[in-house]
């Protein structure tokens, strides 16, 4: 594990997040692309909820998404610690993703795989719409999602959420921040115990 820095295309990494009862772990993100002219981090969730981090990377479940692909700023602000990446991929290439297909609402016109297009309006409501999220505003959707707030295919609807869900609601952003910093602290743990399981270099 490596804190995240630059991710690759491929790379997976873990995103803090409670299930719908409340437990502490993480769902697994995966990183696509930087897209220009910095427009943000593409990146898509996984839907699967993990106690404790995968061992190897074909254990991670990469047959369904927690939601649609989103842009991130990837910016961690204080106190929020930077999220690990936990397996790379030399071999992924963006078709894995179904790239070609992802799309975002973007002003008047739709991205869709790299290029800017015309939709009719009633296409253009149902998709993901232009935000580039904040780092704990993406844990809280992964979080509300889970709980089953949202649907794997719905846009984020601030409307819909119950106010405990919402990320203008103090409580909420503190409850956030309590799991980030606790999935952390987790993190130091696991790697501790890595560490003393790996054998040591036998002396010449």
């Amino acid at each position: 594990m490596k804190a995240m820095m630059r991710p690759q295309p491929g790379d997976l990494f873990y995103l803090p997040a409670w299930n719908s009862q409340e437990v502490y772990g993480l769902v697994i993100g995966r990183y696509i692309d930087h897209i220009e002219p910095n427009i943000g981090h593409l990146i898509e969730v996984f839907d699967r909820f993990y106690v404790e981090p995968p061992v190897r990377i074909e254990d991670v479940d990469r047959s369904r998404r927690l939601f649609r692909p989103v842009m991130w700023d990837m910016w961690f602000q204080k106190p929020y610690p930077r999220w690990k990446i936990l397996f790379s991929d030399p071999t992924y290439d963006r078709s894995q993703s179904n790239y070609e297909h992802i799309a975002i609402a973007w002003h008047n016109d739709i991205w869709i795989g790299g290029e800017s297009r015309k939709v009719p309006k009633e296409v253009f409501d149902t998709l993901e719409p232009s935000i580039c999220w904040r780092t704990h505003h993406l844990i809280l959707r992964a979080i509300i999602h889970l709980a089953g707030i949202l649907g794997p295919d719905d846009k984020h609807d601030y409307h819909r959420l119950p106010p405990a869900y919402r990320v203008d609601n103090p409580e909420a952003q503190k409850a956030v921040e309590a799991l980030a910093l606790e999935m952390d602290r987790r993190f130091q743990v696991w790697q501790e115990n890595e560490k003393k399981l790996k054998p040591r270099a036998k002396k010449p």
